[in-house]
């Protein structure tokens, strides 16, 4: 127990390390190099609590319940480590500054203490600091439209969750109509965050207007599936399980077929993610542990290759301006191994076998196809639809006409970082046996809790 402390303290203090550093006269780039340590060293501490961490609960803090890891969290905590990693390791010097570096840190250990409590008040406070620091990062004077457009959504999203928190948890316990009506009030809260049909159109422009990294570093951990599992999952009636499972499957595959029609990088990008996350979430409508286990899968691996495909699009975006999908721009020579890792990002979205992604689709397909046939049918045909855009995308950016002229070479952290991002998909797809374990036993106790009506850590 000491040993996992220990490392649990190493994944909190990694951003704060950061933080307190950014306090200090250093220089952007030395600040950006204790950042890029810290972001290893926290992805390190989560890799080791995810291989240590079985069925039980284990508290990070003596003698209260708000933080906390179990067999469920175990496997979410890499994502906030592994995007933060990616994001101060490859985006290019001239968009990180002191003040972003700081941000990207907050950001972090604020989504890493999300996915560590199930306190459902401090989740909401962690859940609207999220937010703030999201629309902070789009001031500048281009993305003020694209901060507009995303300040209605996601605010009306803060306060739907937090009305939802209250009727639930507080007035729900003394009144009965306040429990049901506080649970769609925190699905319509979960669908504005997370981009469901047809509260979608926040998603896609932000990728196109707005900012990136912050784009990726907000969306790609899903905070909304989170709370959708611990807050309403085991609480929900069938009939609300049912109509988030349905507007999920429509989105999944309204949003791989928009993404083919796109002639943007970016816009494309976002579609992709809109479609990914609502797979997760129809996942997690499942009754069966198998449709639970690979909806978690699935999560972590599109986590991971979402990440990788938006920082390739941005490293190129650095070297040859805004991607255009409608021209074939070359590069394969100057850009191979970046070309491989996009591949390899893309194969992994798609359920490609002997990557991640084929064992958690598998999974959702196996554990829905008799009691929810449609479900099974929607991620084969979104699947499908990825595939075609990932390779129209990948065929634009490295194929065509050769490049005449220099571009800048890939610089050997961002080699690296690219690379130990599609090898952990492949490694984990060809050796998926001790996670996908886990998952299952992680839900089988998400259904158990929803059976006693709470999620209780022992």
């Amino acid at each position: 127990m000491t040993a996992r402390l220990a490392v649990a303290a190493v994944l909190f203090a990694a951003p704060l390390v950061v933080v307190a550093a950014a306090r200090l006269d250093l220089a952007t780039e030395k600040l950006r190099r204790i950042a890029v340590l810290a972001g290893a060293a926290m992805s390190l501490a989560a890799l080791v609590l995810l291989a240590w961490t079985d069925d039980g609960c284990h508290r990070f803090l003596a003698g209260t319940p708000l933080l906390r890891v179990d067999g469920f969290t175990a496997v979410l905590l890499p994502i906030p480590a592994v995007t933060w990693l990616a994001t101060v390791a490859v985006t290019p010097r001239s968009r990180l500054d002191r003040a972003g570096l700081s941000r990207t840190a907050w950001t972090t250990l604020g989504t890493t203490a999300a996915f560590a409590t199930r306190d459902p008040w401090l989740l909401w406070l962690l859940w609207s600091a999220s937010t703030v620091a999201f629309l902070s990062s789009l001031a500048r004077p281009e993305t003020l439209h694209a901060r507009g457009v995303a300040a209605a959504y996601l605010l009306s999203s803060v306060v739907l969750l937090g009305v939802g928190v209250g009727l639930v948890f507080g007035v729900g316990e003394r009144v009965s109509w306040a429990r049901e009506v506080g649970l769609w009030t925190m699905v319509v809260a979960i669908l504005i965050r997370k981009g469901i049909f047809p509260l979608h159109a926040w998603v896609p422009h932000e990728f196109e207007r707005g900012r990136l990294g912050p784009s990726v570093l907000f969306s790609a951990p899903q905070l909304g599936s989170y709370a959708f599992a611990v807050l309403v999952f085991p609480h929900a009636t069938p009939a609300m399980l049912r109509t988030v499972a349905v507007l999920s499957l429509v989105t999944a595959v309204y949003g791989a077929a928009v993404a083919v029609c796109q002639r943007d990088a970016r816009r494309a990008c976002g579609y992709l993610f809109v479609s990914q996350s609502a797979l997760v979430l129809a996942g997690l409508e499942g009754t069966s542990p198998e449709a639970i286990a690979g909806a978690l899968v699935v999560w972590l691996a599109s986590a991971v290759a979402f990440t990788g495909i938006a920082r390739c699009i941005l490293v190129l975006e650095v070297r040859r301006g805004r991607l255009a999908l409608t021209t074939f721009h070359g590069g394969y020579e100057q850009f191979p191994h970046l070309a491989t890792s996009f591949l390899g990002f893309g194969l992994a979205c798609i359920g490609f076998p002997g990557t991640l992604g084929f064992a958690g689709e598998e999974l959702l397909v196996q554990g829905t196809v008799g009691a929810f046939p449609l479900l099974g049918f929607a991620v084969v045909v979104a699947s499908a639809l990825t595939g075609f855009t990932v390779l129209r995308m990948y065929f634009s950016f490295f194929c065509g006409r050769r490049v005449t002229g220099s571009m800048k070479p890939l610089l050997s952290h961002e080699l690296l970082v690219f690379g130990a991002l599609a090898v952990f998909l492949v490694a984990a797809g060809l050796l998926p046996e001790r996670l996908v374990s886990s998952r299952l036993t992680a839900a089988h106790a998400l259904l158990e809790q929803r059976t006693q009506g709470a999620a209780r850590c022992p």
